[in-house]
Order: C-alpha cells, then sequence, then structure tokens
C-alpha cells in the first residue's frame, strides 16, 4: 500500500504548537473513562518549570522530554487532488496511493510518563499551635483553602489527601494549616482522654460524638481543640470504616499507631541525653498512655528513632538531625553504634536510598554486612 503525504507546515512553525506524549495503559484508561477523563491536569513541579507533571484523580506522573533520531509526523487523512494522474514509475513498484494524508507537524522528540509519588507544595501553609490568635491575618491576605493547595501542587487530589492527613493536615478559620508537632500530642491526648471518659468505642467513633466529648469541659472563650482538630486527630491515628450517605462517617483508631506515637514521645522524654535500660523504659512508655487504653508495646514499633548506646540500652536519635550525605550519614550511624541490626538500620537510610536498591546491596556500597543465623549485622568498613 502506498500513499500521497503532503506538508502543511514547516518543523519550525508546527514544532512549538503539537506535542506528542505517550500514553501507557493507566493514561488510556483515564483517557476511556468518561468519569475521568476530564481530570487529567497538567500541572509544573515548580515555578522554574523544572519539570511537568500530569495529574488524575488518584496518580501523578512526570512529563519528560525523550529525544530521538527518527522523524515522527502528525498527519491527517484528506483528499488533496482526486483527478492528479502518478507516473507509475515514481511508485517505485509500489501500487498507486490510495488515499492522500497531510503532515501538519514534525518532530524529532516526544514526552514520556514517568509514574512517581506527588509532592504537597506547603511554602504557603502556616503551623498552628493552638494559638487564639491563628485566625487574625493581615487585611487583603486571602485564605489558602485545601483546594487551592491541591491545584498549586505536582499531586493527584487522592494522594494529596492522603499526604495531607500523615502530615496532620488541618482546616483553621477557613486556612489550612499543619498542627505542631506538640500541639498534635496536645490533641490528640485530649481526645483519647475524653473519648474514653465517655466510654466511646475506638473503632466506631464519630466526629460529633468525639468532638463533643471534648469540648465539655472546655472553657466558653476558646476552645483550641476545635471540631477540625479533633477530625484532624481521627485522619492521622485511625481509618475511615464507614462513610455513607444513611449513617455518620465512623473512624477506627489504629493501637499499634498511638503506641508508635507515645514509644517516640517517651523517648524524647526519658531518653535524649542518655541512654535507659529496656525494661525501665517500658514501664516509662506505658506511664505516658492516657489512662484506660491498652496497647501492645515492642522496641521494633520504634525503629528509626533510637540506638543501642550499650547492650540492653536505648538511647533517642532524630533522623532531621542526620546528613543527607550518604557516607556522612553511615559514619555518624557508626560512630553511635559500633554495629547495627539491619532491620534497626534501614530506618535511619531509607531515604537515601534514592534509586531503590534492594536494601543489602545498597548497604554494601557503604559497609559491611555479615548473616548471624537468621540476622544481618551491619558494621563499617574499616
Amino acid at each position: 500500500m502506498s500513499v500521497n503525504l503532503h506538508s502543511e507546515l514547516g518543523l519550525a512553525q508546527s514544532s512549538s504548537t503539537y506535542k506528542l506524549i505517550e500514553l501507557n495503559d493507566e493514561l488510556l484508561a483515564e483517557l476511556r473513562d468518561k468519569s475521568s477523563k476530564d481530570k487529567l491536569q497538567f500541572k509544573s513541579l515548580d515555578k522554574e518549570g523544572s519539570h511537568v507533571i500530569l495529574c488524575s484523580s488518584d496518580k501523578t506522573w512526570i512529563v519528560r522530554q525523550k529525544d530521538h533520531s527518527n522523524l515522527s509526523m502528525v498527519m491527517r487523512e484528506d483528499v488533496v487532488d482526486t483527478e492528479r494522474v502518478l507516473d507509475p514509475s515514481a511508485c517505485f513498484g509500489l501500487p498507486p496511493p490510495i488515499s492522500d494524508y497531510i503532515g501538519y507537524a514534525r518532530t524529532t522528540y516526544e514526552y514520556e510518563t514517568i509514574k512517581t509519588e506527588g509532592q504537597l507544595s506547603l511554602d504557603q501553609v502556616p503551623v498552628y499551635n493552638g494559638s487564639a490568635n491563628f485566625a487574625q491575618r493581615e487585611s487583603g491576605t486571602p485564605s489558602l483553602s485545601f483546594e487551592d493547595m491541591v491545584n498549586n501542587s505536582p499531586i493527584s487530589r487522592k494522594e494529596a489527601l492522603v499526604e495531607w492527613h500523615k502530615l496532620a493536615g488541618c482546616t483553621v478559620a477557613g486556612q489550612v494549616c499543619l498542627l505542631s508537632k506538640a500541639f498534635l500530642h496536645k490533641a490528640l491526648h485530649v481526645t483519647l482522654m475524653s473519648v474514653l471518659a465517655e466510654s466511646l468505642d475506638l473503632d466506631a467513633l464519630t466526629l460529633k460524638e468525639a468532638a463533643t466529648a471534648v469540648g465539655k469541659d472546655m472553657d466558653d472563650t476558646f476552645n483550641p481543640y476545635s471540631s477540625e482538630v479533633v477530625e484532624t486527630v481521627l485522619n492521622r491515628f485511625g481509618k475511615i470504616t464507614s462513610d455513607s450517605d444513611e449513617e455518620p462517617k465512623k473512624w477506627s483508631l489504629n493501637r499499634s499507631m498511638l503506641a508508635s506515637w507515645y514509644g517516640v514521645y517517651a523517648l524524647e522524654k526519658y531518653a535524649t541525653k542518655t541512654g535507659v535500660l529496656v525494661d525501665e523504659f517500658m514501664l516509662q512508655w506505658k506511664s505516658t498512655f492516657p489512662p484506660f487504653l491498652t496497647c501492645d508495646i515492642d522496641t521494633n514499633m520504634l525503629r528509626g528513632h533510637f540506638f543501642h548506646p550499650q547492650a540492653e540500652q536505648l538511647q533517642y536519635i532524630s533522623r532531621d538531625t542526620l546528613s543527607m550525605d550518604p557516607k556522612e550519614r553511615f559514619r555518624t550511624l557508626f560512630k553511635l553504634q559500633s554495629s547495627w541490626d539491619l532491620a534497626d538500620l534501614e530506618p535511619f537510610i531509607a531515604d537515601l536510598n534514592t534509586k531503590h536498591l534492594k536494601i543489602d546491596s545498597f548497604v554494601m556500597k557503604y559497609a559491611r554486612r555479615r548473616r548471624v543465623g537468621k540476622t544481618t549485622i551491619v558494621t563499617a568498613r574499616s
């Protein structure tokens, strides 16, 4: 088969008009789904435009230019000259053309889509610590809503909501904000004490009953633990188990997550300056729980927050204080502890493994490892 091909536009003009993007199976499914195809949105990773991001309702892709030596043409079928008589010798032995195509764009590159984790842009999001003055803003300064934040972030809406809950995101007086760590701890403690005092079911909490329980003993002038703050606590430490039009939304609090939170709090409080015996720490950990809260506890829950200065001792270390340089971070960790169980070490180095290598392979680049029974022990190279 042969066709007549005609060019309508020149390369310089057309290359800035049409762009070719590679569609993977997930993107094709989004485009074919009538309910979701209108939700596809291009966003910029930053104001400098270093990357373009493509978001669906629940997924995010980086759009990256891929150069190639082949010439790609965008064409449409058309009838250019039905009366034209073509010399058969010009067909190089092929049958005469049966149709005409007009090429209206030429390019030597395409855009490929690479699935990635979306990111929330938090530059304009303030931190809320329970202050009564938080709602007071300068005249003319608009409030930033959750939808505004998502639209200005390289992330899909569903991913944004999940990340927002992890970060303890809240809305106070119409302004999105992040609860400070100290205030989040107070809000969690007050919420737990209030709902336990009312004998409410931690596996089936509604926002109304939890907020009512919290507000019972609060001052009438100002209550920092508003319904929005209580909802943030429920989203941060629980999951929605019932969400329908027929009945109120219900949350089930995650006991393991609660125990871990209080465990890190206990490490910061009792084991920052010096090591604490494990048995002694376990008692201190339990003492931080609200009355009548029962949770199973195990030091494995706290991996990534402590090291062993001596045998049978724990001491707190914040990952935020560690260098982003892999060699320097490994050097610091081995100064704190000469040998590590790989399971204890992994949370301290996972963020450095940007190429997503197997953890054993990544560790071998900076340290030595050996097997002791079923345990992998990691030590410094020298």
